[in-house]
């Protein structure tokens, strides 16, 4: 996991690099003989290996709306329009029919005074293939992202290293997100985000990590990959479900939430070929998308306590409608039988509270560790140990019974409260974890809900 968690992607290799450069002159050539007019290519300033990201694909779709808006409100129009989304870097084409000078001056303005303006790189060709100057457009050459001199000049000293423009490159990329504001898609970005932080966090006793299957036999990291690219449109959806319905109370959510979850789970099991990747998250992180959707509409403050609440008054009718049938049915899932013997109430219960679990042992310690300057993977291992020691985790009770939970979580917390955790010994209650056929993947659960929170916190702070 790369040490900045935005930056979720792999590394390019010069090979690949290469080989984008020759396909986006392929592609300019193959659209200036076709239309034989003013092209305009629209690519990202980003430095380093990792070229593209969660983070990076909203900031890129906010450039092709702002170039299609420009040229709208000018009167410009689009012939063609050509988008991919290659390893290398994004790459957007749009066939302009128009004067090069015209258009180049239109979209300069957009490098200039957009919130992320400094990280677009909108090129305007003529149709013989030549490029239209910035000077051309009414600009100044462009600036170093972090000194301000020229920034060609910053680019052959290597005035800066690669870890502090990325850093930089981020931080402009939140800070513009909150001015431009948080898109239904950027919502289901942060979920995927958000699930696979969980499954790349490594070591986890006795779950999927980049090291081992934990005790999932028929499960690894590929698997969680291809379950997560399935369920992002869901959440995205859970989003724009949640903007749409303002007008009733958070409690009359659900309902409308439920179709679409029930599509994503068979979604879910068409990518994973049959195995339960994320069951408990649709139904969760679901939830908290809708309740981000609906406070994003009504214009509220979004807050980590905020947002907890409102998906904790969205799913309560869940809850409730449990607490009503009880005598009156026959418990079939896990989760229903433990209801019933020991009035554990699972994940249920946990996102009726408001995700309490979140509150009072995941984001503190998330907060607290990175805030020492803990590195973030790391972080995240002592906020998923601090779940385990402090949560009762329906899964562990599945597996191994309720007797079992508890003395893993005794073992699990009494470590925690010494601080005696190195990768050795977490390691160590792994092999323990698998030996003994248990999982705690309710409080993985809440380890991804725990790292959504804090991304869109995040995004949000000032």
């Amino acid at each position: 996991m790369n040490r900045n968690p935005w930056l979720m992607g792999r590394e390019v290799t010069l090979p690949e690099m290469l080989d984008g450069r020759e396909y986006r002159a392929l592609t300019q050539q193959k659209l200036m003989h076709q239309y034989k007019t003013t092209l305009v290519c629209f690519t990202m300033n980003i430095a380093g290996p990792i070229k593209t990201f969660p983070l990076a694909e909203e900031v890129f779709l906010e450039g092709c709306r702002q170039i299609r808006k420009a040229c709208r409100e000018l009167g410009i129009p689009i012939l063609g329009e050509e988008i991919t989304l290659p390893a290398y870097g994004y790459e957007a084409y749009f066939v302009t029919d128009a004067g090069s000078s015209v258009v180049k001056g239109a979209l300069t303005k957009i490098e200039e005074h957009h919130p992320m303006g400094r990280l677009f790189d909108i090129d305007v060709l003529r149709p013989d293939g030549s490029k239209v100057s910035r000077e051309e457009g009414g600009a100044p050459p462009r600036r170093c992202l972090l000194c301000g001199h020229p920034a060609a000049e910053c680019a052959r000293s290597r005035t800066h290293t690669v870890e502090e423009l990325q850093n930089h490159t981020i931080a402009t990329f939140l800070k513009g997100i909150r001015q431009t504001g948080i898109s239904d898609g950027m919502i289901g970005r942060l979920s995927r985000m958000a699930l696979l932080l969980e499954v790349y966090t490594t070591p986890k006793p006795g779950l999927v990590d980049r090291s081992n299957n934990g005790a999932h036999p028929d499960m690894d990291v590929p698997l969680f990959e291809r379950s997560v690219g399935a369920l992002e449109p869901y959440f995205a959806r859970c989003a724009e479900i949640g903007r749409k319905r303002t007008a009733g109370t958070a409690a009359e959510l659900l309902p409308y939430l439920r179709p679409p979850g029930r599509a994503a789970e068979r979604e879910m099991l068409i990518a994973t070929k049959g195995v339960n990747t994320h069951k408990g998250m649709i139904f969760s992180l679901g939830i908290i998308c809708g309740a981000l959707g609906q406070m994003l509409a009504a214009g509220e403050n979004v807050t980590a306590d905020a947002l907890l609440d409102r998906a904790g008054e969205v799913a309560y009718p869940a809850l409730e409608a449990d607490l009503k049938k009880t005598g009156e049915w026959t418990p079939v899932t896990a989760g229903e039988r433990q209801y019933a013997a020991y009035g554990i109430s699972g994940i249920r219960g946990e996102a009726a509270g408001g995700f309490r679990s979140v509150r009072q042992y995941g984001l503190p310690v998330l907060r607290a560790k990175l805030a020492s300057g803990c590195d973030f993977e790391w972080a995240g291992v002592w906020t998923l140990l601090s779940l385990i020691a402090n949560v009762t985790d329906t899964n562990m009770i599945a597996r191994g019974g309720l007797a079992t939970q508890q003395e893993l979580q005794h073992q699990v917390r009494e470590l925690f409260e010494t601080g005696t955790f190195t990768p050795q010994t977490v390691e160590a209650l792994d092999r323990y974890f698998v030996k003994r056929n248990v999982s705690p993947g309710g409080c993985a659960d809440l380890l991804a809900i725990t790292y959504f929170i804090w991304l869109t916190e995040s995004i949000f702070q000032s």
